[in-house]
């Protein structure tokens, strides 16, 4: 589907520049707004499901009072503009790197950020909207074995969502992408972020170190840092027994979703025949966990 035409970008005051990086969703473009640099999200409305605009009203609400997150620009005709097929969002343009899962403070420092990003998430109304979409489904009940209430949750808190932007007067932490935003309690998002570390180390190299480490070791000393610097942050006992549990009910809802593409995520419904060979041999891995 072609993008919306020049006449469209005119009008919202907006000059599109260079393509940032497209996903299975939406294609986030380098653009100037009156002046500013932005990043442009532009997603193909056919795909885009009913909570859409409830998410980015809860991310503007969370934005004004978390400087970390990196909220929507609301333009002249609001968050969001329709636009031949196309919903457009425009967000501050910002600059940083993705935290090392090889290196301590890096890690350490996401895990932080998170308690602090759960502690301003639960003082956002979620009432209208849905869990998240692991959880769906499932069966876990809120309150059960373990699992605390329910409040907002960020969705999909990993390294790629995560932007260190430090200067010689600040260090400062960035969160983005609030697309899969929805309610859970937080010990499945503390949970989640361990089963996309653990995904990673079991289908890439992420060490920089020059004798890399097993993806087991990796992996574990990642969880020993990550959920240790969280625990303090947060005050939160979380228990591993509860994570582990959090880390099944990831991967029976990646196994849900490669059984019935139909239900699941844009990503997995869009995946390529070889990335879901991928997916469903580390499910196979995760069999005896």
């Amino acid at each position: 589907m072609p993008l919306p035409s020049s006449a469209t970008w005119a009008a919202i005051d907006v000059v599109l520049g260079q393509e940032l990086h497209g996903g299975y969703q939406s294609r986030v473009f380098a653009a100037r707004y009156r002046d500013k640099a932005v990043a442009v999200k532009v997603t193909d409305s056919r795909l885009a499901d009913d909570a859409f605009h409830r998410r980015l009203d809860a991310v503007s609400a969370l934005a004004a009072v978390d400087e970390a997150v990196v909220g929507p620009i609301e333009l002249d005709a609001g968050v969001v503009t329709d636009a031949g097929g196309w919903l457009i969002v425009v967000y501050p343009f910002v600059v940083g790197n993705q935290p090392d899962l090889a290196n301590e403070g890096d890690v350490r420092r996401m895990a932080i950020a998170l308690a602090s990003l759960h502690q301003s998430l639960s003082g956002i109304d979620s009432s209208d909207l849905p869990a998240v979409a692991a959880l769906a489904g499932s069966g876990q009940r809120v309150g059960a074995d373990g699992f605390g209430p329910a409040q907002l949750l960020h969705g999909d808190f990993s390294p790629k969502n995560v932007l260190f932007a430090d200067n010689i007067s600040e260090a400062s932490v960035r969160v983005l992408d609030f697309d899969d935003c929805g309610v859970g309690p937080v010990e499945f998002e503390v949970g989640n972020t361990l089963y996309m570390a653990l995904f990673d180390a079991s289908t890439s190299a992420w060490s920089s170190e020059t004798s890399a480490p097993s993806a087991g070791e990796r992996y574990e000393r990642f969880r020993e840092w990550f959920v240790d610097s969280y625990r303090m942050a947060s005050g939160r006992t979380v228990s591993d027994e509860v994570l582990d549990e959090s880390i099944r009910l990831r991967v029976r809802a990646l196994a849900r979703w490669i059984e019935r593409p139909e239900t699941a995520p844009i990503g997995i419904r869009s995946a390529t025949p070889e990335w879901r060979d991928v997916l469903q041999a580390f499910v196979r891995s995760q069999a005896d966990r």
